[in-house]
């Protein structure tokens, strides 16, 4: 929840020498709007001029370091990349752009492919703010002109361009679950929403790393669960559970993959018997755990084809910038305030192809959430969901978690409920 973090002084000046592009003659214009963003809620408000940042908060010039403490998080956070503009791009994101010689004025597309999550040489899609590596896309060579990815390439024709403005493009989905009415968040103690504004106090909030909850370092200290004299350098949890959880989930990643049990085997061949299709064997089917903010080389092919699986089978789900969000919570990218480096991906694998995955992130011993889940269009009734279903069970079993949720299509609602045991939440609960 916290971002990355920099331990190497080498990498801090670099980035250092990065964000000094941001208050260049080309950098981001005066006047621009910025604000900082904690969890996915705007704390504080402000406009770039000059070589700071005009805070609405004492409405005085300052720093980005000087912003972030004035939105109370003071060297908790880093601001470069927690300081949004409106197009939902970080400064940190920007500051990429300006040094790879983009032009800002023009650019309102992805900073990183829609395929395999990384940067570097892009073709820029003309019907929406998606960007691909040719080699990607298996293209040969970077199209000349009009071009439009394969989201888009149904809706134009030949030589066509989108009536009215053609980015970005907002899709409404019946599954969008609404924001609450009433305020949420704030101090687990007090309930309240207060903090300290550039000094180390009592009302300071601390942030737990796992199940991201807040706490007052008063309320912590008061309430008996932690004495802190300064902020922590390294993660920081708010109890045992949520280190242990932490702990577990690095060493599965390490772990690599695994076997599934002999009793999903025989799950899965009993389905391929049915159909007529060739048994699998043991030594033939896998499961593992992914992260996509690690960067690990070795995960990235693997992550391309759960990108794939994905948009194959849901709709795009649309930020107000316009950028796609399955791709960027995959690759546990942060976007707009919203933050998904604790997203997880869990994955079948079936002969070194990956056959269904679902996206998983772990709020402490409390609860999980599984907010997408899918097989591949040509895999499918095969027994692969319930085999990769039941490894999310086991796992989130040995961590003594209480309760898994997830957003349900209407269509698929008698699925998880009369098949998979889940039941429908109230709107209060």
């Amino acid at each position: 929840p916290q971002g990355l973090w920099l331990t190497s002084k080498i990498w801090i000046c670099r980035d250092n020498d990065l964000h000094k592009l941001l208050f260049m003659s080309n950098g981001i214009p005066d006047g621009t709007d910025l604000a900082y963003y904690i969890k996915g809620q705007k704390v504080l408000g402000g406009y770039k001029q000059g070589n700071g940042i005009v805070c609405s908060h004492c409405d005085t010039e300052i720093s980005p370091s000087q912003f972030e403490a004035h939105a109370g998080m003071a060297a908790k956070r880093q601001p470069y990349r927690h300081i949004y503009t409106s197009t939902g791009r970080t400064l940190h994101d920007i500051a990429l752009l300006l040094a790879n010689g983009q032009n800002l004025a023009t650019s309102n597309s992805d900073d990183m492919c829609a395929v395999c999550g990384d940067g570097g040489e892009l073709i820029i899609c003309d019907g929406c703010p998606r960007a691909f590596h040719a080699g990607c896309l298996g293209e040969q060579f970077v199209p000349t002109g009009d071009w439009h990815c394969p989201y888009c390439k149904d809706k134009f024709g030949p030589g066509r361009k989108a009536d009215g403005e053609s980015r970005p493009i907002l899709i409404r989905l019946a599954r969008v679950v609404k924001p609450s009415e009433c305020e949420t968040g704030g101090c687990v103690v007090c309930r309240a929403n207060d903090f300290s504004v550039a000094t180390f106090d009592d009302r300071t909030v601390m942030l737990c790393d796992q199940c991201e909850k807040e706490y007052h370092v008063g309320c912590l200290r008061n309430s008996g669960l932690c004495d802190l004299k300064e902020l922590p350098k390294e993660k920081w949890f708010c109890c045992n559970d949520c280190n242990m959880i932490h702990v577990a989930m690095q060493n599965i990643l390490l772990k690599g993959t695994e076997v599934v049990p002999a009793s999903v085997l025989s799950i899965i061949n009993k389905k391929h018997k049915e159909k007529g299709l060739i048994d699998i064997a043991a030594n033939e089917i896998e499961w593992r755990i992914l992260s996509g903010k690690s960067r690990c080389p070795e995960h990235l092919p693997l992550l391309s084809r759960i990108a794939a699986i994905f948009r194959e089978c849901f709709d795009p789900i649309v930020a107000k910038s316009g950028r796609d969000l399955i791709p960027i919570m995959v690759y546990g990218r942060n976007i707009s305030g919203q933050e998904f480096g604790g997203m997880f991906c869990v994955v079948l694998i079936v002969k070194s192809v990956v056959v269904s995955a679902g996206l998983l992130r772990i709020f402490g011993r409390e609860v999980a959430e599984l907010p997408m889940v899918a097989t591949s269009r040509g895999n499918q009734g095969n027994g692969y969901f319930l085999a990769l279903f039941s490894r999310i069970e086991r796992l989130l079993f040995s961590m003594n978690v209480e309760y898994l949720v997830l957003p349900a299509a209407e269509e698929a609602e008698s699925i998880w409920t009369n098949k998979l045991g889940f039941r429908k939440m109230s709107d209060e609960r």
